[in-house]
């Protein structure tokens, strides 16, 4: 009204000491110690504040809602919140969050098609985390989730202008929903799906992924790394996409630059050399502990052209981690370097295994031992900083999409005769790590796989000798399987399962 006085707000300096709970709510907290009077009359569980160790979220949110106007009903906004506080960061765990915590929820506010995946994501990964792959997968109502998620997309691609990043998208929260309920073999299908997607439009329309940007980076650089996964879990499996170029398989180029310019090129030339080895070993697999001077020189070549390229990355990542560690490398990154690096080491050692130079020197080469040994020490203290830096142990069944910490503990198992390293790797999966699943692999089928493999071996040992592997112990049953979840079924040890 006219002459009225309007009284200025009063301007107050934010406080960021205030404790976690009323930091997530955006109220201003009061600060009494213990616990703060705001939470305590609001019915909140006060975790403290950020000089305490701050317990997992789901101990301490009894609603999930998002603050901001998101469509859809209570329990999606909730489910959605629960994503966003929970899900996202387990999903990315020792990788880049930026795909799970940032990009994919972006395009979720504009595509319902992808919103309803993320909520049917949430939903079955809280359930997940309550009852594990194995009742999940019974459920009717996960079931029903996925197939409402997946007639929802096929609905969106008959629409005119639908967005292949949308399908990519989903192609990868598909693949998840597979792997929580624990069907593999589904969700492979759904990975060749995107892969098949990817390769289209990554060769023909080069103009249309620019405009996928700046998702369209972090979507190759994990559909490419579950390419890998996928043909390793699967051994009939050879990769769909190939990163190698010519000059690079031929020894003009290298894949390994000079200097790192940042984790992303770190991991972005891993993949490369880890997908590259994947094709050889799986295009030349006749040539099985062959040696050297018997191979075809084309493929003797590539071999060795391989190891150098491994040679190089492994110099390269340590000075990229002398270069940055304790500068500019907070806990998650140097969490992800040494995750990249201890892939590295193992992926090494399994091609030094296939390059056996002459008919002396039939034992996997000591070099290939100390790789996979460095790998467990590097796995071990990986394990221990991610429990630190986050307080405590989970409590929780852990899942992630991509790490492959449970396939590499399970290829040192097989590759070596070592008793000392078989026995340390089986006992990490029986620790910490034994309710998880990483993607395809689940911790618990494989510890158990490999625990049979090892009573057999052990009950050969005076007729075979102690040197002999797993993988040569159960080569009739591993060779011509499809996969972990095969060779546990043909072992007939699923009711040990809980």
């Amino acid at each position: 009204m006219p002459g009225q006085v309007v009284k200025p707000r009063r301007s107050t300096p934010k406080v960021r000491t205030g404790c976690s709970v009323c930091k997530m709510r955006r109220v201003k907290c009061d600060e009494q110690r213990p616990k703060c009077n705001r939470c305590v009359s609001a019915g909140w569980q006060c975790t403290g504040y950020s000089t305490e160790v701050r317990p997992k979220i789901e101990s301490t949110i009894q609603i999930y809602n998002i603050p901001f106007k998101i469509p859809g009903s209570r329990t999606d906004r909730e489910l959605l919140h629960f994503y966003c506080c929970e899900a996202a960061q387990c999903l990315s765990r020792f990788s880049d969050s930026t795909l799970w915590t940032q990009l994919i929820l972006q395009r979720s506010q504009h595509q319902p098609v992808i919103r309803n995946s993320l909520v049917a994501l949430s939903s079955l990964y809280r359930e997940y985390l309550k009852v594990g792959s194995n009742h999940l997968g019974n459920s009717p109502k996960s079931i029903q989730l996925m197939a409402k998620s997946h007639k929802q997309l096929s609905t969106y691609l008959l629409t005119p202008g639908a967005s292949p990043e949308a399908a990519l998208v989903c192609s990868l929260i598909f693949y998840v929903f597979e792997c929580l309920v624990g069907n593999t073999k589904q969700a492979i299908w759904h990975l060749d799906r995107g892969l098949a997607l990817l390769k289209n439009y990554w060769v023909d329309d080069p103009n249309l992924l620019a405009k996928m940007d700046p998702i369209y980076p972090q979507l190759k650089i994990i559909f490419c790394h579950l390419d890998v996964h996928a043909s390793i879990f699967l051994w009939e499996r050879m990769p769909v996409l190939k990163l190698a170029s010519q000059d690079h398989i031929s020894g003009l180029a290298d894949v390994v630059p000079e200097q790192f310019s940042g984790i992303f090129d770190v991991e972005q030339t891993l993949v490369t050399l880890q997908n590259w080895k994947t094709n050889h070993l799986m295009s030349t697999v006749a040539h099985k502990r062959a040696h050297l001077q018997e191979l075809p020189i084309e493929i003797a070549q590539e071999r060795l052209q391989l190891e150098r390229q491994l040679q190089l990355f492994e110099a390269a990542i340590e000075r990229f981690r002398l270069q940055n560690d304790g500068q500019t490398m907070n806990s998650q990154d140097r969490q992800r370097i040494m995750l990249l690096h201890c892939q590295s080491l193992i992926f090494h050692g399994v091609l030094l295994e296939n390059i056996i130079l002459n008919e002396e020197d039939t034992k996997t080469p000591m070099e290939a031992y100390c790789k996979f040994e460095f790998a467990l020490e590097q796995i071990a203290f990986l394990i221990s900083d991610f429990e630190s830096s986050n307080g405590s142990k989970s409590e929780h069944r852990e899942f992630t999409v991509s790490t492959n910490v449970v396939a590499m503990l399970y290829f040192v198992c097989f590759k070596t005769t070592d008793r000392n390293l078989l026995e340390k790797a089986l006992s990490m999966m029986n620790s910490s790590l034994y309710s998880a699943r990483d993607g395809l692999w689940d911790s618990r089928k494989a510890f158990l796989v490999v625990q049979t493999f090892l009573s057999e071996r052990d009950s050969l040992r005076s007729e075979e000798g102690s040197d002999m592997r797993l993988e040569d112990v159960g080569s009739d049953v591993i060779d011509t399987s499809c996969g972990l979840d095969e060779v546990f079924c043909a072992l007939r040890i699923e009711d040990e399962v809980n």
